[in-house]
Protein backbone atom coordinates (compact mmCIF):
# COMPACT_ATOMS: atom_id res chain seq x y z
CA UNK A 1 0.00 0.00 0.00
CA UNK A 2 3.52 2.39 0.97
CA UNK A 3 4.61 1.70 -2.50
CA UNK A 4 1.26 2.77 -4.57
CA UNK A 5 1.80 6.52 -2.84
CA UNK A 6 5.37 6.57 -3.76
CA UNK A 7 4.26 5.84 -7.04
CA UNK A 8 1.65 8.32 -6.62
CA UNK A 9 4.10 11.48 -4.95
CA UNK A 10 4.20 13.67 -7.58
CA UNK A 11 0.58 13.72 -8.49
CA UNK A 12 -0.24 14.18 -4.95
CA UNK A 13 2.08 17.08 -4.77
CA UNK A 14 0.56 18.58 -7.86
CA UNK A 15 -3.15 18.01 -7.01
CA UNK A 16 -2.59 19.42 -3.14
CA UNK A 17 -0.84 22.80 -4.87
CA UNK A 18 -3.51 22.73 -7.17
CA UNK A 19 -5.52 23.37 -4.27
CA UNK A 20 -3.40 25.60 -2.62
CA UNK A 21 -3.53 28.01 -5.68
CA UNK A 22 -7.17 27.79 -5.67
CA UNK A 23 -7.19 28.74 -2.18
CA UNK A 24 -5.38 31.96 -2.36
CA UNK A 25 -6.90 32.83 -5.64
CA UNK A 26 -10.43 32.05 -4.54
CA UNK A 27 -9.94 34.11 -1.45
CA UNK A 28 -8.22 36.63 -2.57
CA UNK A 29 -10.98 37.09 -5.75
CA UNK A 30 -14.08 36.77 -2.54
CA UNK A 31 -12.04 39.56 -0.35
CA UNK A 32 -11.62 41.79 -3.15
CA UNK A 33 -14.57 40.99 -5.67
CA UNK A 34 -15.19 44.58 -6.47
CA UNK A 35 -12.20 45.01 -8.11
CA UNK A 36 -12.01 42.05 -10.07
CA UNK A 37 -13.23 41.60 -13.63
CA UNK A 38 -16.32 39.69 -13.00
CA UNK A 39 -19.40 39.46 -15.09
CA UNK A 40 -22.41 41.19 -13.59
CA UNK A 41 -24.33 37.72 -12.95
CA UNK A 42 -21.43 36.36 -10.48
CA UNK A 43 -21.52 37.26 -6.90
CA UNK A 44 -18.45 36.49 -4.29
CA UNK A 45 -20.79 33.47 -2.87
CA UNK A 46 -21.15 31.94 -5.68
CA UNK A 47 -17.35 32.34 -6.66
CA UNK A 48 -17.05 31.09 -2.39
CA UNK A 49 -19.55 27.90 -3.69
CA UNK A 50 -17.54 27.04 -6.97
CA UNK A 51 -14.62 26.53 -4.83
CA UNK A 52 -16.68 24.19 -2.82
CA UNK A 53 -17.93 21.99 -6.00
CA UNK A 54 -14.35 22.23 -7.44
CA UNK A 55 -12.43 21.32 -4.97
CA UNK A 56 -14.07 18.17 -4.26
CA UNK A 57 -13.54 16.82 -7.58
CA UNK A 58 -10.26 16.84 -7.50
CA UNK A 59 -9.75 15.38 -4.24
CA UNK A 60 -12.32 12.69 -5.47
CA UNK A 61 -10.18 12.37 -8.69
CA UNK A 62 -6.93 11.74 -6.54
CA UNK A 63 -8.49 9.11 -4.46
CA UNK A 64 -9.91 7.50 -7.25
CA UNK A 65 -6.45 7.82 -9.05
CA UNK A 66 -4.64 6.73 -6.36
CA UNK A 67 -6.78 3.79 -4.71
CA UNK A 68 -8.35 2.15 -7.62
CA UNK A 69 -8.08 3.22 -11.34
CA UNK A 70 -5.94 5.78 -12.56
CA UNK A 71 -8.17 5.92 -15.72
CA UNK A 72 -11.05 6.88 -13.90
CA UNK A 73 -9.19 9.12 -11.48
CA UNK A 74 -7.83 11.13 -14.81
CA UNK A 75 -11.20 12.16 -16.55
CA UNK A 76 -12.22 13.56 -12.65
CA UNK A 77 -8.56 15.35 -12.76
CA UNK A 78 -8.69 16.85 -15.99
CA UNK A 79 -11.98 17.64 -15.26
CA UNK A 80 -10.63 19.75 -11.91
CA UNK A 81 -8.17 20.70 -14.09
CA UNK A 82 -10.56 22.58 -16.92
CA UNK A 83 -12.34 24.15 -13.65
CA UNK A 84 -9.18 25.44 -12.11
CA UNK A 85 -8.38 27.08 -15.95
CA UNK A 86 -11.88 29.22 -15.51
CA UNK A 87 -9.74 31.69 -13.45
CA UNK A 88 -8.32 32.90 -17.24
CA UNK A 89 -12.17 34.34 -17.79
CA UNK A 90 -10.94 37.26 -15.83
CA UNK A 91 -9.23 38.47 -19.11
CA UNK A 92 -12.26 37.82 -21.18
CA UNK A 93 -14.65 40.55 -19.30
CA UNK A 94 -15.06 43.87 -20.45
CA UNK A 95 -14.37 46.23 -17.41
CA UNK A 96 -12.87 49.35 -16.29
CA UNK A 97 -11.35 47.70 -13.02
CA UNK A 98 -6.88 47.81 -13.28
CA UNK A 99 -5.69 44.77 -12.14
CA UNK A 100 -2.97 44.08 -9.49
CA UNK A 101 0.25 42.27 -10.30
CA UNK A 102 -0.91 40.02 -7.20
CA UNK A 103 -4.27 39.35 -9.11
CA UNK A 104 -2.39 38.23 -12.60
CA UNK A 105 -0.19 36.50 -10.17
CA UNK A 106 -2.74 34.62 -8.46
CA UNK A 107 -4.66 33.71 -11.38
CA UNK A 108 -1.90 32.64 -13.56
CA UNK A 109 -0.53 30.71 -10.50
CA UNK A 110 -3.55 28.87 -10.98
CA UNK A 111 -3.75 28.45 -14.59
CA UNK A 112 -0.12 26.85 -14.33
CA UNK A 113 -1.24 24.61 -11.70
CA UNK A 114 -3.76 23.60 -13.89
CA UNK A 115 -2.02 22.94 -17.26
CA UNK A 116 0.93 21.02 -15.21
CA UNK A 117 -1.48 18.59 -13.95
CA UNK A 118 -3.16 18.56 -17.21
CA UNK A 119 0.26 17.78 -18.79
CA UNK A 120 1.60 15.22 -15.61
CA UNK A 121 -1.64 12.94 -16.50
CA UNK A 122 -1.53 13.44 -19.93
CA UNK A 123 2.10 11.77 -19.51
CA UNK A 124 1.20 9.33 -17.63
CA UNK A 125 -0.87 7.83 -19.76
CA UNK A 126 1.42 8.58 -22.51
CA UNK A 127 4.14 6.60 -20.83
CA UNK A 128 1.91 3.73 -19.51
CA UNK A 129 0.94 2.97 -23.39
CA UNK A 130 4.23 2.91 -24.42
CA UNK A 131 4.21 6.14 -27.13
Amino acid sequence: MINRYNHYKTLIFIVLLNVFSSILHYVHNVIHFDHYPEPDWLSPQLVDAFWFVMTPIGIYGLIVAVKSQMTKGRWWLYLYALMGLLSLLHYNIETDNIMTVTMHSLIWFQAICAFWLIAYVTMYFKNKSGH
